[in-house]
């Protein structure tokens, strides 16, 4: 019987919603579906963000992966999230992680046109650790200014 562990966590903050539930939703591109499928990876819907687990005799393996190309869109049910966030920049956001950065930052995502627009695009190419740890990756949403 496989025993996951968790390889990479995502986790994001939002200050009007501290210690309650975002209810956010993580939706993987087709191209990282593919690979979680063809790697037996776990998507797990955590109340603060979402956790990609993998079997613990695969993480060794997968040491020597280079690198892990994920995109997932992020879409939400909660209202308030949408309203009472400050958007730096046109929505949905883009949030890039290449090199092993913790603090993902806010990019525009240019042409999506989908009726029902995600919030953000998290994009991380994931380097395994050598040591099997999670990785963590950290997004702050900011505050709406009052007017």
């Amino acid at each position: 019987m496989a025993r996951y562990q968790p390889m990479l966590a995502i986790v994001i903050s939002h200050p009007h919603l501290v210690g309650r539930a975002i209810d956010l939703r993580f939706i993987p591109s087709l191209e990282t579906t593919a690979l979680m499928l063809r790697d037996g990876l776990l998507l797990r819907h955590t109340p603060d963000g979402a956790e990609l687990w993998c079997d613990a005799a695969q993480a060794a393996a997968a040491q020597c992966v280079v690198v892990l190309p994920l995109v997932f869109q992020v879409f939400t049910r909660n209202a308030r999230l949408e309203s009472c966030t400050h958007w730096p920049v046109a929505r949905p956001l883009r949030y890039v992680c290449a090199a092993g950065e913790a603090q993902m930052q806010p990019e525009t995502l240019a042409g999506s046109g989908a009726s029902r627009r995600p919030l953000l695009t998290v994009e991380i190419d994931h380097r395994p650790a050598p040591d099997g740890a999670c990785a963590l990756y950290r997004i702050a949403l900011a505050a709406q200014r009052p007017h």
